[in-house]
């Protein structure tokens, strides 16, 4: 009886040790495929990643930046990015810088809550960032620091940037 018992014991420990084996294997199984599942979904995720280019040679600033970047010359065009005119900008301003000899374009966008005290009923518009106000639209010409010449208006910009583009 002692003998039948101790075989009960071995094939109960052999049984054991079988299924820790079995269970070790499977999980380093399953933990082999997450490891090659991700690395295939993550490589054909990165072919698949459209890429858009940018073409628009513009960079967006502040109101309290428009004396302070580092050309010389440049061209700032402050307007509502939710309006209507802005297709009509970028159509001109694109073609303006598709030329070989062109100056640098900077924006500002009318509708940012840190342009909002540059905006007033009446236009002042001066060399001292300060004073200055614009009422809309407005393109500025920068040169040496000081407002060379400004357009205001939707109409009076498009007819500028179109004489500048041609």
């Amino acid at each position: 009886m002692n003998r039948y018992n101790n075989n009960l014991i071995n094939d109960d420990d052999s049984f054991k040790l079988k299924n820790v084996i079995i269970i070790v294997v499977i999980i380093m199984l399953v933990l082999v495929s997450f490891y090659f599942i991700t690395k295939y979904v993550l490589e054909h995720r990165k072919d698949n990643t459209p890429r858009v280019e940018s073409v628009i040679d513009r960079e967006l600033i502040m109101f309290g930046q428009l004396f302070n970047r580092p050309d010389t010359e440049y061209y700032v065009i402050a307007y509502n990015k939710s309006g209507k005119s802005k297709d009509i900008y970028n159509k001109y301003i694109e073609k303006y810088n598709s030329k070989d000899s062109h100056v640098k374009f900077y924006e500002i966008n009318l509708d940012d809550e840190f342009n909002k005290k540059f905006i007033s009923n009446k236009s002042n518009v001066v060399s001292n960032i300060n004073e200055l106000k614009v009422s809309g639209d407005t393109l500025f010409k920068i040169k040496d620091k000081k407002i060379e010449e400004y357009k205001e208006g939707t109409s009076d910009i498009s007819s500028y940037l179109k004489e500048i583009s041609a």
